[in-house]
């Protein structure tokens, strides 16, 4: 790693994960130590922990191999706590909370991780295992939406989403500089977890990618944040850097190279100088940024001398969901996060569980219609789950459009995701309108708070 230049680039920890020091989960009997795999460590963990210092690496050592369930407890607080206690008492500053992103159950409810482990952690993992393949990129990605919108993770509290699989087999080389960029954006530890002998220039320049490492390392701590999904088309990230300069994400969901193209209005900036973070090229005084990606990639920006636009807060014309027509098993419940105290759920499934919003009336044909919704379906790894809810919607009866709507949270009665946007068009501007949600495929919709249109 030294002689590649990682040392350099900033990789200045060494780290076991846990249990891979030891050849089984037995102890030394007379001083508790793991008995160490020599066979991994022929010449053991001491000489290896001395090897990576004497090359300026910082050794943390294997780490204990207590993961919690994946299935809420109500113990979680206290069980890593008492961890945290101790390593305070002897002087450890950090810790970091692996229970795969599982949520609490506390006497209000449940709690995800980004809430039950403030004051008891410095970092703690957003969700379960990165294993192979972009479909788990994007289903961490997606798990990762919430917790960075809910302005509760930055210095002394970071998100951790897991190892970097960059370098590993099961991806296209754009699918690793994507799945780079964006754990650098939203501020996850950078973690290599491959075979650095055997990394090729191109994903070693990846890796070492210094302006997206800076990016990572900013002061501010702030992780980019979800603008805009245009679902199966790509998304608009954008986060807050400590010199007033702007980390920008926009990222390829329709798997074709194409020519992606990043309007800054839709950020609230007027104009700004930029530079691209893949080819080093720049921009000056311009509104907005086109290039050509790959499949599944990138477009990584930095904007400086950014001018923010002078706009006033629109008008929105807000529909309860529960109050329009429920039919085929969707039905009212009870919510204490919504906005009038109730949803409709249970749209899709067997029945095919369908919403109708009617009377609704807007002054723009073509908007960027907001939906406030619930998603508490929460997947882990070595499955099909990417941690989104799709649903059908429609405009007058018109072909129904589908609509990506990513995990909210994870208590069904209060983790509302508020003015998620969802481009939509053929409103009348002159009539009422009606809009119709029900589920895409035979799974469920997510539970829908609440509908705002322009007026």
């Amino acid at each position: 790693m030294a002689s590649r230049g990682f040392l350099a680039a900033g990789y200045k920890y060494i780290q076991l994960d846990c249990g891979w020091g030891a050849r089984d989960d037995s102890r030394n009997a007379s001083t508790g130590a793991i008995n160490v795999d020599t066979g991994a460590f022929p010449s053991g963990l001491q000489s290896l922990s001395q090897t990576a210092r004497s090359k300026g690496f910082i050794w943390n050592g294997p780490a204990a191999s207590q993961n919690a369930p994946k299935t809420a407890r109500t113990d979680f607080p206290t069980r890593f706590g008492t961890m945290w206690n101790a390593l305070q008492s002897v002087g450890i500053s950090g810790m970091l909370v692996c229970q795969w992103g599982t949520p609490y159950s506390s006497p209000t409810g449940l709690e995800g991780p980004n809430d039950w482990t403030r004051g008891i952690s410095t970092s703690f993992r957003l969700s379960d295992d990165i294993v192979t393949g972009f479909s788990n990129i994007y289903r961490i990605y997606n798990e990762a939406i919430h917790i960075a919108k809910s302005g509760l993770i930055g210095p002394g509290h970071f998100a951790d989403a897991d190892l970097l699989e960059v370098g590993n087999p099961g991806m296209t080389f754009d699918e690793q500089a994507t799945h780079f960029a964006f754990w650098a954006m939203v501020k996850s530890a950078l973690m290599i977890s491959t075979d650095v002998n055997a990394l090729s220039a191109q994903t070693v320049a990846v890796l070492q990618n210094s302006d997206l490492i800076a990016i990572n390392q900013d002061s501010a701590g702030k992780p980019i944040t979800l603008v805009q999904r245009f679902t199966n088309d790509y998304d608009i990230w954008v986060g807050d850097l400590s010199n007033g300069d702007k980390a920008v994400l926009a990222v390829d969901l329709s798997n074709k190279t194409r020519t992606l193209t990043v309007n800054f209005s839709i950020l609230g900036i007027s104009s700004a100088n930029v530079k691209n973070l893949w080819d080093q090229s720049t921009a000056t005084g311009i509104s907005s940024y086109s290039k050509s990606v790959n499949a599944h990639g990138t477009l990584a920006l930095r904007l400086s001398s950014v001018k923010s636009s002078i706009t006033s807060a629109p008008k929105i014309n807000w529909a309860e969901a529960e109050a329009g027509a429920l039919s085929s098993g969707a039905a009212k419940a009870s919510c204490s996060g919504c906005s009038g105290g109730s949803k409709a759920g249970n749209l899709g499934g067997s029945g095919n569980g369908t919403l109708i919003l009617s009377n609704i009336l807007t002054s723009q044909a073509t908007q960027s219609v907001r939906f406030d919704y619930i998603n508490g379906e929460v997947g882990f790894s070595f499955g099909t789950a990417e941690n989104e809810r799709l649903a059908s919607v429609s405009v007058n009866g018109k072909a129904p459009v589908t609509v990506s709507f990513p995990l909210s949270g994870y208590n069904w009665d209060k983790d509302v995701y508020a003015n998620y946007l969802v481009q939509l068009s053929g409103f009348s501007t002159t009539s009422a309108n009606t809009i119709t949600v029900f589920a895409s495929g035979s799974g469920f919709a997510p539970d829908i708070d609440r509908v705002g249109v322009m007026a």
